[in-house]
């Protein structure tokens, strides 16, 4: 319980929302987890890289990430040839996306749409 609370107010940081994304995680049976725990626990630091990727990209961070320092998303930004401009989200930890589809969305939608134009 205490791995699950702090685990979700590091990604959601949504006290309504934390406790159903803990009541989802309690439900699963848990092995199901081990694959994202090795994620978070064990990611490799690919920062020194990044000048080989040279796809698109579009970097949304969440203003109020402690899991990852806002000011790495910026890094992250000037490290890729191709990234647009950060999409900084309001309020926001971790999972945006999560907690904050009304501004995530539009930016995806319209980062893929100018993908697409330029594919014809």
């Amino acid at each position: 319980d205490e791995v699950a609370d702090y685990i979700a107010n590091l990604i959601i940081a949504d006290p309504s929302e934390n406790a159903k994304w803990i009541a989802k995680w309690q439900a699963m049976d848990s092995q199901q987890l081990v694959g994202p725990s090795t994620c978070l626990l064990q990611r490799e630091d690919i920062s020194d890289r990044l000048a080989e990727i040279s796809a698109p990209a579009l970097v949304v961070h969440g203003s109020e990430d402690s899991a990852i320092a806002p000011k790495l998303a910026h890094a992250l930004c000037r490290g890729l040839e191709n990234s647009e401009p950060l999409v900084l989200v309001d309020g926001a930890a971790h999972a945006a996306n999560l907690s904050h589809p009304e501004t995530v969305n539009p930016a995806m939608l319209d980062f893929l749409r100018r993908l697409a134009a330029r594919r014809g």
